[in-house]
């Protein structure tokens, strides 16, 4: 896979991303055309001691004490968000 080095720059009240005449070339653009670009790859970091603490605060506050089978709670949450058609 080629990579291509592209500059970040200010347009008015937007930004852009300046790429080279052969990336276009060989995307194949047009001037004007719209494009889909994926979103950035976000490093995200979890803080276990946070998640733990939050964990902990939802225990003594008995917040899933309704829920006696996971299992089947989470089948019957993954049911409600199944989208029409899709099965």
């Amino acid at each position: 896979m080629s990579t291509y080095s592209t500059t970040v720059i200010k347009t008015g009240n937007s930004y852009a991303l300046r790429v080279p005449k052969q990336y276009i070339e060989d995307a194949k653009l047009q001037l004007g055309q719209k494009v889909s670009i994926p979103l950035p790859l976000i490093e995200t970091v979890q803080d276990r001691q946070r998640i733990q603490s939050l964990l902990k605060q939802l225990r003594e506050l008995g917040a899933y004490q309704d829920v006696h089978d996971p299992v089947a709670w989470q089948k019957e949450i993954r049911a409600e968000r199944q989208l029409p058609g899709r099965e």
